[in-house]
């Protein structure tokens, strides 16, 4: 029996040895898996330990450097916040700048005017903003109280910032502008162009026109005058594209619109006559019927045609002075045909002389000095010094062809 017992002990303290064994085994197991586990957490430790080292390092700055960072921080926020608020209030000008200022002129040029006023001073303190951003980063970095990777950022952000800042020579203010707005401003100024031309053209209508053989005999009618209120909203977009440089652009629509506009009115008077050249010719007597209607013509072009746009004129330019409106003016008679009607006198004179030349030679002075008041009046201007010169030299041959035909007989 004691025999029984003894193996029976030592069975059980196999079995406990063997449950002891299998127990070591699973946790080693388990440490295994959990070594396994931890190795890229460590890894990740590793990489994150700097970032942790950047964020822990104002504690570890000295403390007075700490204090003064605050201040430097507080005397940056004002400009830089006031700047940030503008930027935001430009773009939410956005939607009413990209509308068709047709249908509300006025208040789509006061808000041009609050973008422009926007951009002015967004050109004026983003500088300012900037140099007090810089000062926080030279601190920081002076001190050693952020991360050299951080202020690398910083530095870079500021070096982009710095290219909206303008030294307002030539056109570097406006491109500058240009970057501050993406584009908004001058998109807004292409749509006033548009609008301007539109609405000259709109209200330029052809010169109705009576029968070409009875025009030596009508009266001097009023010039055609656009309505006020047409006029008023010409001159409000020409200010605030003035403002903006655009003014050339501006005279340019103008004159191509009321060039077309009085070249129209003249279609109806059949002037093809007005292009023969010499070589198209034998002698004065081929054309005698084209001068007699040549000092009609001229005479209705110049006191109901030119005369008008002389007014218009000055009526719209008349804020930007004189000589804007008179080089205007002196563009538009030029393209419409004023030179072509002088050119025609000029190519009676280049013909072969023969008696009855002499008598048309004479037509045609006369009619010039019929119209003599209303030339030096029209054209007299520096501005017209093309057409001056062309009638002086018209008159000229006129008297020279004269007199030789007349020595010649």
């Amino acid at each position: 029996m004691a025999e029984s017992g003894g193996v029976d002990r030592r069975i059980q303290s196999l079995i406990d040895a063997r449950k002891s064994l299998k127990s070591s085994l699973e946790k080693s197991k388990a440490i295994g898996l959990a070594l396994g586990k931890t190795g890229p957490r460590f890894v990740e430790i590793a990489e994150r330990l700097p970032s942790l080292e950047a964020a822990v390092r104002p504690i570890r700055a000295d403390r007075d450097a700490l204090v003064a960072v605050g201040g430097h921080i507080n005397r940056a926020i004002g400009p830089a916040a006031a700047v940030l608020k503008v930027f935001d209030a430009v773009h939410g000008l956005e939607k009413s700048l990209l509308s068709d200022p047709k249908s509300d002129l006025s208040g789509y040029l006061a808000v041009l005017k609050r973008l422009e006023e926007a951009l002015k001073f967004l050109g004026d303190n983003c500088g300012l903003a900037i140099q007090w951003l810089e000062d926080i980063v030279e601190y920081l970095e002076d001190h050693n109280v952020a991360d050299e990777k951080y202020l690398l950022n910083l530095k870079k952000s500021l070096k982009g910032l710095g290219e909206f800042q303008t030294d307002g020579s030539g056109g570097e203010k406006e491109r500058s502008q240009s970057r501050l707005d993406g584009g908004l401003r001058d998109a807004a100024l292409d749509k006033l162009e548009n609008e301007f031309r539109r609405v000259l053209k709109d209200n330029s209508v052809p010169l109705p026109m009576a029968s070409p053989s009875s025009l030596g005999d009508q009266a001097c009618i009023a010039p055609s005058q656009l309505p006020v209120t047409v006029i008023h909203k010409l001159q409000a977009i020409l200010g605030r594209l003035r403002a903006n440089n655009r003014l050339d652009k501006c005279i340019s629509i103008y004159v191509e619109v009321r060039s077309l506009n009085v070249r129209a009115s003249l279609q109806a008077l059949d002037l093809d006559y007005l292009d023969i050249s010499v070589s198209e010719f034998n002698d004065v007597q081929s054309i005698e019927g084209y001068i007699a209607q040549w000092g009609n013509h001229l005479e209705f072009a110049v006191k109901h045609l030119f005369e008008a746009e002389f007014k218009l004129c000055n009526d719209v330019f008349e804020r930007l002075g004189v000589n804007v409106w008179m080089d205007c003016f002196s563009k538009i008679a030029a393209q419409a045909g004023m030179l072509a009607f002088l050119q025609f006198g000029k190519t009676v004179t280049d013909s072969k002389k023969d008696p009855i030349k002499l008598l048309k030679l004479l037509d045609i002075f006369t009619s010039l000095n019929k119209l003599r008041a209303d030339f030096n009046r029209l054209f007299g201007g520096a501005a017209c010094i093309e057409i001056q010169n062309f009638t002086r030299d018209l008159i000229k041959r006129l008297i020279n062809g004269a007199a030789e035909i007349f020595w010649f007989k």
